[in-house]
């Protein structure tokens, strides 16, 4: 024991000395940065993300957890649980946007029951308090005909399924819940009655069967083991004469089978008997549902009148008796089209108690309490933006007037000697108003919209698929006003600033341009972003189908830009029509999708009239069956900061800067390579062909980027089974062809200019495209791309330039159209850090008033808002700039300066003394 412990101790001194020196190894290294992310009190303060889960389909209350939610499956595909308090998701979990992620029941007891897909069919078991998948199994149908009018129920742990076969019989199967294992075999039920209008009141299906005059009013119980067909004629229940036809289920979830009959009578399934109740359906277009209360069934009925505003009323269903304490009356609730999605009641205290969760034709979701009181809202219609524009705020009223002073050049030097004395009197007392404000009162009203000092604060104007318009601050994300118009067709909708709020006192000035739903016909609402309050034209409706519009690039004298527009007959109208002596050089093209065939027009003038006369024809892609996939121009606002590049010899290559150019990607059949993508730079004044290029077995994906002399366009190669980004460079050459500073001509043009081409290899799959936009176009530009995998990256337009080619293994430069190389997505490059975006769809960019600073926002199932510096902050200091060093430094100098200033006097005088 003693040779034991000579021979170990050393050596446990020794590793102890190790460990000793290593730990000092660890600290020393633990001081360096070896993380590329941002600083933790940074999270938030320049960005913000909102979650949506799109227009509900499907809905029940979780009054079984302990936690209170709600259960909502949407339109679309999205599975989630909202906070009963404030509405927040609790979890969500999003399907494929396809076909295979359609939900098609949502069941909820102690575990949440989805079914989703179309034939084959996922049948899944969630925990309803953290959304965690428990069990899934598949169901495949061997029927497809009419597997889309399927029906699934759950009924005492089983799935019910139904699949009617119209005009001859009904198959019923019936699958345990946790294992999907068949019950027997597939029930087929002689149901020659049924058509496409019946509806389903689980277990029974009910339809209408017959001529006019001798229809009967058929259900079956599909599930029960002895058939039996109840029937009875419609003549008993409503006037035959004045009967329209229709079944409709109620709302939420009912306990008895019931359903509504012409709009007018509410008809119970009870004891195999068609009952019909007291209460009738106040309005046709009331939202009715059956609610079970510890007292008695309760027949809810909620509608809204232009006249009366929102109004819910209740009535026993039983005796037909009303409950007033559930009666509603709300005036100034705007609810279009309201909807009871769920409804859930208690009498605690010997009350009744009711909340309702109501959806509305605009997609907007309120829990409403009894006493007609709204807990929370939601606007879902968010989830489906179509359209953005970024607005700039109006400045104070003290700087308006300081700006109208120095404007006013007319007047004598009193005249301007009073003006300023009144400014400085408004100076004055908005300090005092600002000093009281200080001191105490808390519930003050909100601060007005103003413009700040850098131009950071702006308006989002935002454009749902429903036809609903925000009015949303890219500070905070909160809405300022909304605007809906049901007869709004979204699709390719247009959104123009027609005026800024930098020209008091005439109001900003936005205008949207759509189709109108019904008749096809151009619809335009005109209204101010700062208040959304219609303006101008207001709401516009046209008599004619409109192929193209675009802005006058001339103000009027109310510095508003008259709106220009072409319809199907050739015809031009504009807007106002005053401006009309305005137009001069104005060219516009319209393509067609489908023949992929563009056509140029030139407006002109005569003095008496606007009309089109065109002037060019294209066809693009090759002739045949080619298609427009995208057509992508510059912004209109864009400025481009220098006309040239030099090059590493100090010469210059002058870029093509043609704001007239157009980017159009095609897509059509080949027999020999399958499908070809063409993507062909037309000028779209003299319809010149300036640059085209092919892409053989490939794929094209609506995404483009086009600014200054810049394009870029994104495929799928099927020949490599990888996305692709293909770039195009324009340059004029080492000489200009107009003389330094004139100004750009499409008709004087006679040389075609170089075009540089590269393609790079995207080791992504991305959803959405933009290029970041300053004021002055000084900073790089940076490419940003939405991934579906939920990531916004920026990328450098350096990475991407097409007179940049790879490199081999030893060194040299491989020519660009070789080797397409691979653009690396570093982590760093990431926007949104750990806030992934569910289903992006649309990326967003606008200039702020710092030039180093661009405005983000991305759009889809969520919204996400940040700001980018592609070039770094450099006109603005670091937010962890520390102001006390830097005051303390600087007082310590001053200081030094004039102790040593004293001194050195003090020293000269001696001196002279001697």
């Amino acid at each position: 024991m003693g040779l034991l412990s000579i021979h170990f101790k050393p050596n446990f001194l020794g590793l102890l000395k190790c460990l000793n020196k290593l730990n000092w190894f660890i600290v020393f290294f633990s001081l360096i940065n070896l993380s590329v992310c941002i600083y933790e009190d940074q999270i938030g303060k320049f960005d913000w993300r909102q979650t949506y889960v799109g227009r509900i389909k499907f809905s029940q209350f979780d009054t079984v957890s302990t936690a209170k939610k709600i259960i909502v499956a949407t339109e679309e595909n999205v599975l989630a649980a909202l906070n009963l308090k404030t509405g927040q998701v609790v979890w969500r979990h999003v399907f494929e946007s396809t076909s295979t992620g359609n939900i098609q029941l949502l069941h909820v007891t102690e575990k949440v029951v989805t079914v989703t897909g179309s034939n084959p069919y996922l049948v899944r078991g969630w925990d309803s308090s953290t959304g965690v998948l428990l069990w899934e199994w598949s169901l495949t149908l061997q029927n497809e005909e009419q597997s889309e009018f399927s029906e699934f129920w759950v009924q005492n742990n089983m799935l019910v399924h139904m699949l009617p076969v119209f005009g001859s019989h009904v198959e019923v199967s019936m699958y345990n819940l946790l294992s999907g294992q068949n019950r027997g075999a597939t029930s087929k039920l002689p149901a020659t009655w049924t058509n496409d209008g019946c509806v389903l009141s689980a277990p029974y299906y009910t339809c209408i069967s017959g001529g006019v005059g001798t229809q009967q009013l058929l259900s079956l119980d599909v599930t029960s083991n002895a058939v039996q067909l109840l029937s009875r004629p419609i003549s008993e229940y409503v006037t035959v004469n004045t009967y329209d036809g229709g079944l409709r289920p109620l709302d939420t979830n009912n306990v008895i089978p019931a359903f509504t009959l012409d709009d007018k009578k509410i008809v119970l399934i009870r004891n195999n008997q068609f009952e019909i109740l007291k209460t009738e359906v106040v309005d046709p277009s009331a939202s009715v549902a059956l609610v079970d209360t510890m007292h008695g069934q309760v027949i809810l009925q909620a509608w809204f009148d232009e006249n009366e505003g929102f109004t819910v009323k209740a009535h026993n269903a039983a005796t037909g008796a009303e409950v007033p304490e559930l009666r509603v009356l709300e005036p100034e609730l705007k609810l279009a089209e309201p909807e009871l999605a769920a409804a859930t009641c208690s009498r605690p205290r010997d009350q009744l108690a009711c909340r309702l969760l109501l959806t509305g034709a605009d997609d907007s979701v309120h829990l409403m309490q009894q006493g007609g009181r709204v807990i929370w809202s939601r606007e879902e219609a968010l989830a489906n933006v179509v359209a953005v524009e970024f607005v700039e705020l109006p400045v104070s009223d003290l700087d308006a007037a300081i700006e109208s002073e120095f404007d006013q050049k007319e007047g004598s030097i009193w005249a301007a000697f009073t003006r300023r004395l009144q400014t400085q009197f408004q100076q004055l007392q908005t300090l005092i108003q600002s000093l009281q404000k200080g001191e105490g009162e808390e519930d003050e009203a909100p601060p007005a919209l103003v413009r700040d000092y850098f131009g950071l604060h702006k308006i989002i104007v935002l454009v749902t698929d429903v036809g609903k318009i925000f009015g949303m601050d890219n500070l905070s994300g909160a809405l300022l006003w909304q605007y809906y118009e049901p007869s709004l067709d979204t699709e390719n909708v247009l959104v123009y600033t027609r005026r800024t709020a930098r020209y008091p006192p005439y109001d900003a000035y936005v205008t949207i341009v759509g189709k109108h739903e019904e008749s096809g016909n151009g619809l335009i609402i005109s209204l101010n972003p700062i208040t959304g309050a219609l303006i101008g034209e207001k709401l516009m409706h046209l008599d004619v189908q409109l192929l193209q519009c675009a802005l006058l690039h001339r103000p009027d004298n109310e510095k508003l830009y008259a709106l220009i527009l072409l319809d199907k007959d050739e015809n031009v109208q504009i807007l106002p029509g005053s401006a009309a002596p305005l137009v001069e050089n104005m060219y516009m093209y319209v393509a067609e999708k489908n023949t992929a065939r563009v056509q140029g027009y030139a407006l002109v003038y005569d003095g008496r009239s606007l009309w089109a006369r065109r002037t060019w024809q294209v066809q693009l892609g090759g002739g045949g069956a080619a298609r427009v996939v995208l057509a992508a121009r510059k912004a209109a606002a864009e400025r481009v900061h220098s006309p040239g590049r030099v090059l590493p010899d100090r010469s210059v290559l002058y870029k093509y800067l043609n704001p007239n150019l157009v980017l159009f990607v095609t897509e059509g059949p080949d027999p020999l390579h399958k499908d070809v993508v063409v993507a062909t730079c037309v000028d779209a004044v003299s319809g010149a062909v300036v640059a085209a290029q092919t892409h053989r077995r490939a794929r094209a994906l609506p995404l483009a980027i086009h600014t200054e002399h810049y394009l870029a366009y994104l495929y799928y190669n099927d020949k490599h089974r990888r996305t692709e980004i293909a770039t195009l460079e324009l340059y004029e050459g080492q000489s200009r062809w107009l003389g330094a500073g004139a100004a750009f001509s499409s008709l004087a043009g006679r040389r075609a200019p170089s075009v540089e081409r590269q393609a790079y290899i995207l080791a992504a799959a991305p959803a959405a495209a933009a290029t970041t936009r300053t004021e002055k176009a000084l900073t790089d530009k940076h490419v940003i791309l939405a991934l579906s995998s939920g990531a916004l990256v920026e990328i450098p337009w350096g990475y991407l330039e097409a007179r940049r080619g790879g490199l081999a293994e030893d060194g040299s430069v491989i020519p660009a159209q070789a080797s397409p190389p691979e653009l690396l997505l570093g982590g760093d490059a990431r926007l949104n850090y750990n806030r992934s975006l569910a289903r992006p769809a649309r990326v967003h960019a606008a200039p702020a008033g710092l030039e180093s600073t661009s405005l983000v926002l991305a759009t889809g199932l969520d919204l996400f808002y940040t700001r980018v510096a592609p070039s770094k902050t450099f006109d603005l200091l670091k937010d962890d700039f520390d102001y006390y060093l830097i005051t303390i430094v600087l007082a310590a100098l001053i200081l030094a300066t004039y102790s040593t200033k004293y001194f050195a006097s003090r020293k000269i005088l001696k001196m002279a003394w001697k």
